[in-house]
């Protein structure tokens, strides 16, 4: 598992409430425990997904509306700290 804390100060990667609605990243880490990155397997949510941030993020409050292949998934923010990603070129 990997921490969250200031370890990830880079603007390219940091857990996916850090960034701005619009950007695309790839999920590089996922800080959960079993049960619940099997949750978000199911949703098609692992290391190495693509997604597009659609809503939420810095400075928002409620749920973040993801974007994976071409479904779209809300995750409460306590689950989407979870998710460690580097934002695309």
């Amino acid at each position: 598992m990997i921490t969250t804390s200031d370890s990830f100060k880079s603007s390219r990667i940091a857990e996916i409430t850090r960034f701005s609605a619009g950007v695309d990243a790839t999920v590089v880490a996922i800080n959960a425990d079993r049960e619940m990155q099997g949750r978000l397997m199911g949703l098609g949510l692992f290391v190495g997904s693509r997604v597009h941030l659609f809503q939420g993020g810095q400075g928002k409050s409620g749920p973040l509306l993801l974007g994976i292949d071409n479904t779209r998934i809300a995750l409460g923010r306590d689950v989407a700290r979870t998710i460690i990603a580097e934002i695309e070129n």
